[in-house]
C-alpha cells in the first residue's frame, strides 16, 4: 500500500479523516498552516519523506488555514505559521516539547527520520492510553 501526505481541502474532510481512523490504532497527523510557508513547505517535505515508514502506525494530513479556517480559532492557528496536531481514537494527543509546551516545537526543524522517530513515539504512547507525549 502507497502512503502519503493528503492534503484537505473543508472542515468535513478533516474531521471525516479523523473519525474513519479512529476504528484502528493509527494516528492521525494534520499539519495546519500556510501551505506557501517555508515552514510548512520543509514539514511537508520530512512528512512526505516520512510516508512510508510511518504509513502503518499514521496517517498524515496538511491543511491550509487559509483555505480551510473552520479550527483556526479552536486551536489558535493563526498565531503561527505552522501547527501538527495527533490525533488517537478521535482524540487529541497532546504534544508538548522540551519546556513544557506545545508551541515551543520547531515543526520545520524536524528532518524525515526524525519525523518518523516523533510519530512512532507518540504512537506507542497513544495507543498506550496516554493524552499527553512530553517531548523532552
Amino acid at each position: 500500500m502507497a502512503h502519503h501526505v493528503e492534503h484537505l481541502h473543508a472542515a468535513e474532510a478533516v474531521d471525516d479523516a479523523i473519525v474513519r481512523e479512529a476504528e484502528t490504532e493509527r494516528l492521525v497527523v494534520v499539519r495546519f498552516g500556510h501551505s506557501v510557508h517555508a515552514d510548512c513547505v520543509s514539514v511537508d517535505a520530512a512528512m512526505a519523506a516520512a510516508a512510508e515508514l510511518v504509513g502503518p502506525v499514521a496517517a498524515l494530513y496538511a491543511v491550509d488555514i487559509e483555505e480551510v479556517q473552520d479550527f483556526n480559532a479552536m486551536y489558535e492557528l493563526h498565531d503561527r505559521p505552522c501547527t501538527v496536531m495527533f490525533f488517537h481514537g478521535n482524540r487529541h494527543v497532546d504534544v508538548r516539547g522540551p519546556h513544557g509546551s506545545r508551541y515551543d516545537i520547531a515543526w520545520a526543524a524536524y528532518n524525515a527520520d526524525e519525523f518518523v522517530g516523533l510519530v512512532w513515539t507518540v504512537h506507542e504512547r497513544a495507543t498506550a492510553g496516554r493524552r499527553l507525549v512530553d517531548l523532552d
